[in-house]
Order: structure tokens, then C-alpha cells, then sequence
């Protein structure tokens, strides 16, 4: 029960701050919305993805895409607590480690849920209708999370092991290259050769499609092989995390 309860004193912490940052909060709003937009209607007419409106396409790619950057501001986040002395702070209260570590999870992992349902909210109005019956959105939302927690754990691992601020904010170059690098924003079938093996086997394509199928009521969606990836992700990095955490803390 005291882990929980300072878990939530912490996670309340990092939510007010996030609120307080104007910029946090306007780049995890409007970005992913003015990413909609540009693909849509600047890029979207010189796409061809047979019968699907590119919108529909499209989707799961942007949100994809808008969770990877929303979780990278919490290694950034990380990094300078970890530098300005407030893990010390925190851990001379008899704070557990644990806590501190879940407290910026979470409260990135909700920032990546409001960011999700904005994007979701932009696609709908232009014109993006799902097929998904009430199951199939269930199952589209668990993966989103698992796959939030995942890079949410990713970019915490960078936040400790980064040496600065500015180092731990090159992640975000990570997570905008990656999502061009998959089936998020056009087929995979006209890639040359090296780009379309490595967009047809990186973590995010089946991801993607796998929300694709579930939201569009498409065959057949890469369901196993989505969840695998985003619960070995959250486990391998979670554990790496961990270490690096402690690791800091032993050499304060």
C-alpha cells in the first residue's frame, strides 16, 4: 500500500508539471494533428493503397507515431530530475524506487491516451468511420496501451542513461524515423529492398497493421506477433530501466 500511495503522490506530481508546460502539452496535441492533416490532404492524393481512403490507411500509422514522440518527453523528464538533485531529495524521505520510476510512466502513459483520442478525433472528422464492432475496439485500445507502456519504458532507459537533457531528447529522432520506416504511411510493396525488409520486420509495422485490421475489420490482423512485441518490450526494457536506475542511485 505505501508504494501505490507514493506511486499516485508521484504520478500526480509529474501530471501537474506536464500541465504546466505549455509546449509539452501543445506539441502532444497539435503535432499528431497537423501530422493528420499533412498526410491526408497534401500527401494522401499521390498515395495508392487500393480500396481503403487514405485516411482510413493512414490512421493507425499517425497514431502510432504520436504515441512513440508523446513518450519520449518523459526521458527528457527523467534525465533532469536524475540530474538536479531530486532523486536524492525524494529518496531521503524513505521514498521507494519503484515509485518514482511508475509515477513518470504513468503520467506519460495518460498523456499518450489523451494524445491518442485527439488524433482519433481529428481522423473521424475527416473522415475516417471504423468497422470495429465493441470487441474489436477493446482489443485495438489494450494494444495501444501495451505499446504506450512499451515505449514509455524505452524512453525512461534513454532519460537515466543519457548524460543530459539534450542527449536524452535525441530519442524523439528515433521515434519520428521509425514509424516513416513501416507499413504506417504507405505499402511496403514499392520500398526498395533493404528499406522494405527492415520496415516489414521492425516492431512497429505489425503493430500498425495490427490496428489497421482491428479498426477497418480487415483479415486476418498480425494480432500475436503485435502483443509479442509490445509486452517483450515493456519486460526487457522495464528490467533495463531498473538497473539503470539503481545503478544512478548507487552512485550518488
Amino acid at each position: 500500500m505505501k508504494a501505490i500511495s507514493e506511486t499516485n503522490t508521484l504520478f500526480k506530481r509529474n501530471l501537474k508539471l506536464s500541465l504546466r508546460s505549455l509546449e509539452t502539452v501543445m506539441s502532444g496535441l497539435l503535432t499528431p494533428v497537423l501530422l493528420m492533416l499533412l498526410f491526408v490532404y497534401v500527401l494522401g492524393g499521390a498515395m495508392d493503397v487500393g480500396e481503403l481512403s487514405y485516411v482510413d490507411f493512414v490512421l493507425p500509422g499517425v497514431l502510432v507515431q504520436c504515441i512513440a514522440q508523446s513518450s519520449s518527453v518523459v526521458g527528457i523528464v527523467v534525465n533532469q530530475d536524475v540530474h538536479s538533485g531530486m532523486v536524492e531529495r525524494l529518496l531521503t524521505l524513505n521514498l521507494s524506487k519503484s515509485a518514482f520510476l511508475n509515477g513518470h510512466v504513468f503520467a506519460a502513459a495518460l498523456r499518450s491516451v489523451m494524445s491518442s483520442f485527439v488524433v482519433l478525433l481529428v481522423a473521424w472528422l475527416i473522415g475516417f468511420r471504423p468497422n470495429a464492432d465493441l470487441a474489436e475496439w477493446l482489443v485495438a485500445w489494450l494494444l495501444i496501451f501495451c505499446f504506450i507502456l512499451a515505449f514509455t519504458w524505452i524512453s525512461v532507459l534513454f532519460g537515466l542513461l543519457a548524460k543530459s537533457a539534450e542527449m536524452a531528447s535525441l530519442f524523439t529522432v528515433l521515434t519520428t524515423v521509425l514509424p516513416y520506416l513501416s507499413a504506417g504511411f504507405a505499402p511496403t510493396d514499392n520500398m526498395p529492398t533493404a528499406i522494405r525488409l527492415f520496415a516489414e520486420y521492425q516492431p512497429m509495422t505489425p503493430i500498425i497493421q495490427a490496428l489497421r485490421g482491428l479498426l477497418l475489420g480487415l483479415p486476418n490482423p498480425p494480432l500475436v506477433q503485435a502483443f509479442l512485441w509490445s509486452i517483450s518490450l515493456i519486460f526487457i526494457f522495464r528490467f533495463l530501466a531498473i538497473v539503470a536506475f539503481n545503478q544512478r542511485v548507487r552512485k550518488k
